[in-house]
């Protein structure tokens, strides 16, 4: 019980770097402005070009975690991180650091599939649910990093100074990794690479890919893209809070992000115990995501505040397609068709980013310095339809979503 324990800390603690990294610039944000002279629509694609990598490194992600094994991978990916970082720490030209955040997007590409495959690898099937649960509710702890403590360290550090000190932070994951994470015992896929591609053609033909990922794409995608940018903006711009009170309303957030992903993995171990189909539990999770969205659109901005606690604890219920997806394919298949999800996922967070950013910029900014709020309603309610369209099309096919007896 001791070895799985340290390797699913590591792997929490590559995520969480990962998760550091996505959404630090939702505080840093009033910084980089000033620093570099950004828009909204340049600081939602600046900061959406991670996500955008993320995307494009899935598909050989799959390739190299199905036949290397995590710990390699892991450990590589994260190298080329720390450089992407420290590129973007010591310039000021925006296209330099656009470049950079595309290197820390792929160099984090790999730190919550190669979690989810250790998992695979190391765990019962019966707790994989539960222990996907536990590494990404861990790894949004990276969420509350970014709120309050970030905002406490500005007091002391420039955001330059900032990033070097997550930077040592990477740096110290990939030895524990490299000390602690044993090596792959089994290469399940040992094909050449042509081979391997061609099995996507498998998972792609399956018609359960494309009635449950465009649910899991658009809420997920939406989930990262709001919770770790325009969230902290919102609450400035529409809510009228300070500085302080942001971050608080951040940390909040992250609180309940990370409770409510533990909390989704715990709640589909118990279910699942007791012959609840896990996609009955991931349909009425996002149904609740979903809806919340609403008086978050509609309700004065005192109100529909106390709504972002429902909407962080619940947007991320797509992890529970995850083990049914490997059942659905097989060990020797899951890494890359989990990667195709999380491809989707990936996309439509940086969509959501940079698109969020370029309505806003169409409305006039509200006494030379805020946001106009109704661009939040509009931009919200945009998702808000998106979200509710891959609902429907989920449920009208539900039929192709049962694993062969």
């Amino acid at each position: 019980m001791k070895q799985p324990i340290i390797i699913i800390t590591i792997f929490i603690l590559g995520y969480l770097l990962a998760i550091v990294f996505r959404s630090i610039n939702g505080i840093l944000a009033p910084n980089l402005i000033m620093d570099v002279n950004l828009t909204a629509s340049s600081l939602g694609l600046l900061t959406s070009t991670l996500l955008i990598a993320h995307a494009g490194a899935q598909i050989p992600l799959g390739l190299y975690l199905d036949s290397h094994g995590p710990k390699k991978v892991q450990i590589t990916l994260l190298l080329l991180a720390a450089f992407g970082c420290i590129i973007f720490t010591i310039s000021s030209n925006i296209y330099i650091m656009t470049f950079a955040r595309l290197l820390i997007g792929i160099g984090f590409s790999g730190a919550l599939m190669s979690g989810f495959r250790a998992v695979s690898m190391y765990f019962k099937p019966e707790n994989a649910a539960l222990g996907n649960g536990v590494i990404m509710s861990g790894g949004q702890l990276g969420l509350l990093i970014t709120s309050w403590p970030t905002e406490f360290m500005l007091n002391f550090l420039t955001w330059r100074g900032i990033y070097a000190t997550f930077i040592l932070l990477i740096f110290i994951v990939v030895i524990m990794t490299y000390y602690f994470i044993p090596k792959q015992e089994n290469i399940y896929n040992t094909d050449p690479i042509s081979h391997r591609l061609s099995d996507l053609k498998k998972i792609l033909a399956d018609k359960s890919i494309w009635y449950l990922g465009p649910l899991i794409w658009i809420t997920g995608g939406t989930h990262i893209g709001i919770l770790t940018l325009w969230a902290g903006p919102w609450f400035h711009d529409v809510a009228g809070y300070e500085r302080g009170d942001v971050a608080t309303g951040l940390t909040i957030n992250a609180i309940a992000a990370i409770s409510g992903i533990f909390l989704t993995g715990l709640i589909a171990k118990i279910l699942t115990s007791h012959q609840i189909e896990i996609l009955k539990i991931f349909r009425y999770i996002l149904i609740i995501y979903i809806l919340s969205w609403i008086p978050l659109i509609l309700l004065p901005p005192n109100f529909g505040a106390f709504f972002w606690i429902i909407i962080a604890m619940t947007g991320q219920a797509g992890i529970l397609s995850y083990p049914w997806i490997t059942a659905r394919f097989g060990l020797s298949l899951s890494s890359r068709a989990n990667t195709i999800v999380n491809l989707g996922t990936f996309v439509i967070a940086f969509f959501v980013q940079w698109l969020i950013g370029v309505i806003i910029d169409l409305f006039p900014l509200v006494n030379g310095t805020k946001y106009n709020p109704v661009a939040y309603d509009v931009s919200f309610m945009v998702l808000f339809l998106m979200q509710i369209v891959a609902l429907i099309w989920f449920l009208y096919g539900e039929k192709y979503l049962k694993l062969d007896k």
